[in-house]
């Protein structure tokens, strides 16, 4: 890992799959001001992209992050937080894509129902992907109205024994899904510690004990501590001088019912 992607600088998040602990872990890392890119000559290009997008957007697009799938072949994904109060969200997505895919000739639009704000809080590309060189598009929503239109895009993976865990005290939660002109693809849940809303937690927190204790029965316990300890071992050799965090698990709900989870730890420096 450490020899194909940056150098970690502030912070890392690595995802885990619980129903793979053993398997390849995909890496994230938001992108350094320009300033400050030493040994980032590989990902010139994209950087340079990027760049341009932020300045085309005026402020709608804010914090970049990439991220790099394992095994590290294609180009990394590349996401944006979007700031609404600079201006409209869809100027943001647009000059994202512009910039990342500008082969692209589709046209269609994030979605902004009339019955209330998805709330949609980034938006990402991975250029590498057929589905997103085709127009696709990786949106996180945390809108109050979510769930509801989620249940008429996805009626068979919104089910009511997913809607009582989301509703569990001990955590909050953010929708991510691809979006295009076929509608919703690749739906997922992000559950973070309650109150901890896209933020992370101390590894060790009550608040995300009680999380893991909410979710034990679809994550065996032995398959968090076995990533633990990969991510230990990795957070030891890569990046000593940083702290190990919580991020949050991703639940993926499937077609015949089932439902696989990821874990997301953080790198991060102190101070």
């Amino acid at each position: 890992m450490l020899r194909l992607t940056p150098p970690i600088g502030a912070v890392a998040l690595c995802e885990y799959r619980l129903n793979d602990p053993e398997g390849g872990v995909d890496l994230s890392v938001p992108l350094p001001p320009p300033g400050q890119r030493q040994q980032w000559e590989q990902w010139q290009d994209v950087c340079a992209r990027i760049d341009r997008a932020l300045r085309g957007a005026k402020g709608v697009l804010r914090e970049p992050w990439l991220e790099f799938d394992h095994p590290f072949q294609d180009a990394p994904g590349v996401f944006f937080r979007l700031d609404h109060r600079r201006g409209p969200r869809q100027q943001g997505v647009l000059e994202a894509r512009r910039q990342l895919l500008p082969s692209l000739t589709t046209t269609w639009l994030i979605p902004e129902p009339g019955g209330g704000d998805l709330g949609i809080s980034h938006c990402g590309f991975f250029p590498g992907r057929p589905s997103h060189q085709q127009g696709r598009i990786r949106l996180n929503l945390t809108g109050p109205h979510q769930w509801s239109w989620l249940q008429k895009q996805a009626s068979d993976l919104c089910t009511p024994g997913l809607h009582r865990l989301l509703n569990q005290a001990s955590l909050c939660w953010s929708a991510t899904l691809d979006w295009g002109g076929e509608g919703l693809d690749q739906l997922g849940f992000e559950l973070f510690p309650a109150g901890r809303l896209q933020r992370g937690s101390a590894a060790d927190a009550p608040e995300v004990q009680a999380l893991l204790h909410t979710l034990a029965p679809w994550c065996p316990a032995a398959a968090i501590e076995h990533c633990r300890r990969r991510h230990h071992n990795w957070h030891q050799e890569v990046a000593p001088g940083h702290t190990e965090g919580f991020s949050h698990i991703k639940l993926s709900p499937h077609s015949d019912g089932t439902w696989s989870m990821k874990l997301y730890l953080l790198s991060h420096a102190t101070g």
